[in-house]
């Protein structure tokens, strides 16, 4: 079985203070991450086949966790919400990551990628220079023939059309249902994360599994 590195990458921008049940938007992400890397490691197969690495952005990006073997002693720094929203700069970040990492790790499967974001990209670099090249900089990242997969889902105010372009592919894209309050928005990406990688290591191959309720930017109905 082939090694699966995989990729979350978490909003950490100011919007992320604002209140989510009894507490902040951030603080669910980061009770939220716990549990999935406390859930990911329990599963024997999960384990053994994934390196799992963590990247939050705003204005920056940051490597919380670099790409590691699964353990139940696996953690990420607490996040803080600050600043405006940076797709440019993490999806940069990511690449340089997916490179280096994938040079260290020697033969594997395309990376899977899923990005949690409740805005559209706001920082003073995207709103000048835009973030395609970066954007396509890293799906381009493992290495010629080769294709990353990113899959975007976005709950509150996030740019439904900014989600559907950042997909590696088009169908991969998902929103939170309208219905769901921002901490059940934020519990459905870890559903997705975990479903995808349980798929994808069963059957060998990269799988996207979305969570019940989950819609996807172009539906007609949303």
């Amino acid at each position: 079985m082939s090694v699966l590195p995989l990729y979350v990458l978490a909003d950490r921008s100011g919007s992320m203070a604002e209140t989510a049940g009894r507490g902040t938007a951030i603080d669910v992400v980061n009770t939220v991450l716990r549990d999935l890397l406390v859930r990911l490691a329990k599963d024997p197969t999960i384990q053994r086949a994934t390196r799992l690495s963590v990247i939050s952005f705003a204005d920056d990006a940051r490597v919380e966790l670099p790409l590691t073997r699964l353990s139940s002693t696996t953690s990420v720094p607490e996040l803080d919400a600050s600043g405006p929203t940076s797709f440019a700069t993490v999806f940069e970040t990511t690449a340089e990551a997916v490179v280096r990492d994938l040079a260290a790790l020697g033969p594997s499967r395309p990376p899977l990628v899923f990005m949690l974001t409740d805005g559209r990209p706001t920082a003073h670099r995207d709103r000048t220079r835009g973030w395609s090249a970066e954007h396509g900089a890293l799906l381009a990242s493992a290495g010629e023939g080769r294709r990353v997969l990113l899959v975007p889902y976005g709950y509150g105010r996030v740019d439904e059309g900014a989600l559907a372009a950042i997909a590696s592919d088009p169908s991969a894209a998902y929103l939170a249902g309208r219905s769901d309050s921002p901490a059940q928005a934020i519990e459905r990406f870890a559903e997705l994360v975990f479903g995808s990688v349980a798929r994808s290591v069963a059957m060998d191959s990269e799988q996207v599994v979305p969570p019940a309720g989950t819609v996807r930017p172009y539906d007609e109905d949303y």
